[in-house]
């Protein structure tokens, strides 16, 4: 149908991946146009495809989702088509797939035990353009940051190529040095990406819910984000809660 969401999955996981395939499709606005189970056969199917929404599980069999994301990127760099978001599947447990997950720089990152509503939800956030992450995932990266200021990840331990999560846009990064947050929001900065909410922050730091959504409505401006997720994303990104 026209103006589906047209989505890809890869996930090595069958009962996952059928499951996940069987309940998009039921979703009014969304079509499954293809799913594998490897890397390689994942890579001709974006090829072929080029889904609005590629699902790739960080973990697969032959080499990993990161790898696979970005050799698809590179085979797209000669073409202009609407871009294919990524949404990453990784495992909790596993700290260094997460922290290199992240620094692959994919659209939206989600564990593997996230409920299908919230899955849902994610998948159209991504599609309009705006990041998910999961508060676990955050909470890694944040330690992660934190214990390494300069926030370099090996995504394959047999290799020297590394990976530098610090990025963010030139022209943020001159609207940030020209306003930076004050302590106040970069406080409250640090509860978003923390997944707490407004109220947890009104209580965490003793402030009123209405100052908490000016302090709110201060980091998004400042951090050019359109939604708290996609500030999170960003604040991560530019190392500002090392």
């Amino acid at each position: 149908m026209m103006g589906d969401i047209r989505v890809a999955i890869i996930e090595d996981h069958s009962l996952t991946r059928i499951g996940m395939r069987s309940s998009l499709n039921e979703q009014e606005g969304i079509q499954v146009v293809g799913d594998e189970a490897t890397a390689s056969d994942g890579l001709k199917l974006l090829q072929s495809t080029k889904p609005d929404i590629a699902i790739i599980d960080i973990g697969l069999p032959d080499r990993d989702g990161i790898s696979l994301v970005q050799q698809f990127r590179e085979s797209l760099v000669s073409e202009t088509p609407a871009q294919t978001k990524i949404m990453m599947l990784t495992s909790f447990a596993k700290e260094q797939m997460v922290l290199a997950a992240f620094a692959a720089g994919a659209d939206s990152y989600c564990v593997k035990t996230i409920k299908f509503e919230l899955l849902l939800e994610a998948l159209h956030m991504t599609h309009e353009g705006q990041s998910w992450i999961d508060p676990a995932i955050a909470r890694i990266v944040l330690k992660h940051t934190r214990q390494s200021p300069a926030a370099v990840v090996k995504p394959k331990p047999n290799t020297t190529q590394t990976v530098t999560i610090s990025a963010i846009d030139p022209e943020q990064a001159s609207i940030l040095e020209a306003d930076p947050l004050t302590k106040r929001e970069q406080q409250v900065l640090e509860l978003i990406v923390q997944g707490y909410s407004n109220n947890e922050i009104a209580q965490k730091l003793y402030l009123s819910l209405g100052s908490v959504k000016v302090y709110v409505r201060g980091v998004l401006n400042k951090l050019c984000a359109s939604d708290r997720t996609q500030a999170a994303v960003l604040a991560l990104r530019a190392g500002l809660l090392n």
